[in-house]
């Protein structure tokens, strides 16, 4: 007879619904807008994007997706700078060899969403029943929270535009990292690495503690069981660092305090867990420090640490809600980790000199169970509790949607492409003349996934001197440049071919005419490309 508790409420159903509305709306929003416009839908569906390049980072996964497919390892295609092929990712791999064998490129990233939506519910939902295991309405409380929370001051701010720019930013990112459902946007790998690590803690209380989970129905079945936690606990804290790694080092961090808090109770299994997580984050520290391009952006702070007042205003009211649930965790490792994991989440902020603020993904696990078991403290109504979740949630949410509105209806080349611009991208893919490319931004950003050729600037932090870079190259296709000025700087640059797009209609064929070997227009875009040099231009 099945258990009952492994179906899904009517409420768990209709979260799936909307999170599964939620992932959608932006590729609904962006088709729509590209079918408007005749254009194509390059496959970015993020908002928060490099140097404010929106869209940027999903276009750098699907130019390492590419470069996957071709050479398994791939390489850094936003700077003409040596870089090896050392990059080995399971996601943009696999999207990597659908393109190879026919599949549109981002169409074969897309095929990850549905994986990542029914990963986090499924996550959500495991994590909810096992500190609610008879409360549907607490479930369902706990569930939305652990999916949809996003600090109300950040909501605030945002929506009433109060306060100077860069703080309201500065919250408004802690409240976008918070939002674990934000990252079905574009940023599909930190989403499954997110709904892995409560995969992974349950795997380890279930090895360390069995009777947690209930009585063993046959003895046979007990040790199975056992054995097969222990395995998901290596593998699911493997894969998390892997795809996330800040995830990594949140679960190394919460292994060591079980370990300490036990007295080396489940040593063995929490060490093993703990060198699972750690063999991805050794491989990253490598390519750190061995690789040019993942030493740049390494060490490059596009997003610093966030100011300590915007800590203390974002994160300070959900962490006082959460506190009226904790309760004196004794031996249960379940309860040890509700308390172990904001410390981890911390310590992996304050411990990470890049990106820190990527520590922030996956707070809402634990805040959601503390937050919901506090409400059931206080005895609130059902009614008043509905109403402080959606407190906690809609206004992050409608925020949200409204900058993807505003965003998808404008004519960023990010998301939708002019057929013009895909007519001369097409031909630098299908002629593959030498060398990289020279493009304007934020153009530039879809050169490297579009043709598989690198180019001289084109991403915010994979880009050496980005932000100079880009202004130098934005007066070149702006017709802001003299004509011998011009052509020192494309030569200097080293680039093989220039492409214009149609942004920047202005021809530049009599200014390169010195440098040309041929150039070739394609409605309002243009492509030239330059003679070797020591050899004849095109007279």
């Amino acid at each position: 007879m099945p258990n009952r508790r492994s179906r899904a409420s009517g409420a768990e159903i209709a979260v799936l619904a909307l999170l599964t509305g939620w992932a959608t709306f932006p590729l609904v929003l962006l088709l729509l807008r590209a079918a408007q416009l005749h254009a194509i839908f390059t496959g970015a569906d993020g908002l928060i994007g490099a140097d404010g390049v929106l869209g940027a980072d999903q276009l750098q996964y699907l130019a390492w997706a590419r470069d996957a497919g071709s050479h398994v390892l791939a390489s850094d295609l936003f700077t003409f700078a040596p870089s090896g092929h050392v990059y080995l990712e399971p996601l943009f791999l696999v999207s990597g060899l659908l393109g190879r064998l026919g599949l549109s490129l981002s169409l074969a990233y897309l095929l990850w969403k549905p994986v990542a939506i029914l990963a986090l519910l499924i996550a959500a939902v495991v994590w909810s029943r096992r500190f609610f295991a008879d409360g549907v309405a607490a479930r369902a409380a706990a569930v939305t929270l652990a999916l949809f929370l996003c600090t109300p001051l950040a909501s605030l701010y945002s929506w009433t535009q109060a306060g100077g720019g860069p703080f309201r930013f500065s919250l408004y990112l802690l409240g976008d990292e918070l939002l674990a459902a934000g990252k079905l946007w574009g940023y599909l790998p930190s989403a499954l690495g997110l709904a892995l690590v409560p995969v992974a803690l349950l795997a380890v209380e279930r090895a360390i503690d069995p009777g947690a989970f209930g009585p063993a129905i046959h003895r046979a079945r007990a040790i199975g069981d056992h054995r097969g936690a222990w395995l998901t606990a290596v593998l699911a804290s493997l894969a998390a660092a892997w795809l996330h790694p800040w995830q990594g080092i949140t679960l190394i961090v919460i292994y060591v305090g079980l370990a300490v808090w036990r007295r080396l109770g489940g040593a063995l299994l929490l060490g093993l867990a703990a060198v699972g997580a750690a063999l991805p984050l050794g491989y990253y520290y490598v390519l750190s420090h061995g690789d040019p391009a993942w030493q740049l952006a390494s060490h490059y702070e596009v997003i610093p640490r966030l100011p300590a007042l915007v800590l203390l205003a974002g994160l300070g009211p959900p962490l006082l809600l959460a506190a009226l649930g904790l309760r004196r965790p004794g031996r249960e490792v379940a309860e040890q980790v509700l308390v172990l994991w904001p410390v981890a989440v911390i310590v992996t902020y304050f411990a990470n000199d890049a990106f820190a603020a990527h520590a922030l993904q996956g707070l809402s696990f634990p805040l959601a169970i503390l937050i919901v078991r506090g409400g059931l403290r206080l005895r609130l109504p059902v009614l008043v509790g509905g109403l402080a979740v959606a407190v906690l949630t809609l206004p992050g949410l409608a925020f949200n949607a409204r900058k993807m509105v505003r965003t998808a209806t404008g004519s960023h080349v990010q998301y939708v492409l002019p057929r013009s611009d895909a007519r001369a991208l097409a031909w630098i893919n299908a002629r593959r003349p030498p060398g990289g490319v020279l493009a304007p931004t934020p153009f530039a950003s879809l050169v490297p996934y579009r043709t598989g050729k690198a180019v001289w600037v084109g991403h915010g932090y994979w880009s050496r001197d980005y932000a100079a870079r880009a202004r130098r190259v934005d007066r070149l296709f702006e017709g802001h440049m003299a004509p011998a000025s011009a052509r020192a700087f494309v030569r200097a640059t080293g680039a093989g071919t220039v492409i214009s797009d149609c942004a920047h209609p202005a021809s530049l064929g009599r200014t390169l005419a010195p440098l040309l070997a041929v150039s070739f227009r394609f409605g309002c875009a243009r492509v030239y490309v330059l003679a070797a040099p020591g050899r004849s231009a095109r007279r």
